[in-house]
């Protein structure tokens, strides 16, 4: 059975978080320890019950996303450049759409995981290679149609 584009961006929104999420905690660590980044400023994200109790490794994609858009100039502009922070602000966008259950034309998908796979490019992710996979299923299948 034929998956929809919803689909594709839902997993890829599983495979964003996976290759995100130990960048993210060793960034905000790392900021904390060396002094950047005070443990208060990211008390919204220790003091909700979705994100206490899991390491930010296990977060999903909105709060990882949102994490990084929050303590940008703090944390990720240090590493990360304006692409890179456009991107973190166009997939949480996809991610809105996505759990809104709105629904993805073919060249939406495509935007959005070439987002992603740009994003995890751009911090030496792996799981950028499964992205680009899936956008290449994708543009297969845009190109037999």
């Amino acid at each position: 059975m034929a998956i929809t584009n919803h689909e594709r961006v839902g997993k890829a929104l599983e495979v964003l978080k996976t290759g995100l999420g130990p960048f993210v905690e060793r960034e905000i660590q790392n900021a904390i320890k060396s002094g950047t980044l005070s443990p208060q400023s990211i008390q919204g994200y220790t003091d909700d019950p979705i994100t206490s109790s899991r390491s930010i490794t296990e977060w999903d994609a909105s709060p990882l996303l949102k994490i990084m858009w929050d303590t940008w100039n703090d944390v990720f502009r240090k590493t990360l450049g304006f692409a890179e922070r456009s991107l973190v602000s166009e997939l949480r966008d996809y991610r809105n759409k996505w759990a809104h259950q709105q629904t993805f034309s073919s060249d939406d998908a495509d935007r959005a995981l070439d987002s992603m796979a740009r994003l995890l490019t751009a911090i030496s992710a792996p799981e950028a290679d499964d992205i680009n996979k899936m956008k290449m299923e994708l543009r297969r299948l845009i190109f037999d149609e």
